[in-house]
């Protein structure tokens, strides 16, 4: 019987101990500490004690960790600066939880998502998901010829090569 409780209490000490760390982890809801409601004026006291720095510019924050890698950057509504609703990756253990992040490619973009929508921009493409407010960018160097020098032409998730790397990884809540 007490060999019982004490398997039972060892169970329940891992189950607690085991939590995971959500630091890095992109949700539609949240990323690590931010939330959708979050407000910007909240970030100091959301993050300063995770962070070495986090630098005010006109509509953004930059986010350093503690020996200066930045992390990311927070952009804030043109209309209402308390509202955060874009968010630019730099760091590669920012990942979503279908396991994308920079180090992906977009093979492993179109294993995890619906392709939505490509963008054909001038020197990049832009790849917008279904079930994620998150979008990619890949650099049309990782094109064929015949798509890399044209924005006027669609793109179809077939021409695009499952080896080309995210080259920008960018989230965006709608509001």
């Amino acid at each position: 019987m007490n060999r019982t409780y004490s398997v039972l209490l060892l169970l329940i000490l891992c189950l607690v101990s085991c939590k995971k760390d959500t630091t890095f982890l992109i949700s539609n809801d949240a990323i690590g500490a931010i939330t959708k409601t979050t407000k910007a004026s909240e970030l100091e006291t959301l993050l300063g004690s995770a962070t070495d720095s986090l630098v005010k510019k006109e509509n953004s924050f930059l986010l350093y960790e503690k020996g200066g890698k930045k992390l990311m950057k927070l952009s804030t509504k043109e209309e209402d600066k308390e509202i955060i609703d874009h968010i630019q990756f730099f760091d590669d253990r920012y990942t979503t939880d279908k396991g994308i992040s920079l180090k992906s490619t977009y093979k492993d973009i179109e294993a995890a998502y619906t392709i939505e929508k490509i963008a054909n921009m001038i020197d990049f493409i832009i790849v917008s998901v279904k079930e994620s407010e998150a979008y990619f960018i890949i650099d049309k160097k990782h094109l064929s010829s015949e798509v890399r020098f044209s924005t006027s032409s669609k793109l179809e998730p077939t021409q695009i090569p499952g080896e080309a790397p995210i080259k920008h990884y960018m989230f965006a809540w709608p509001l």
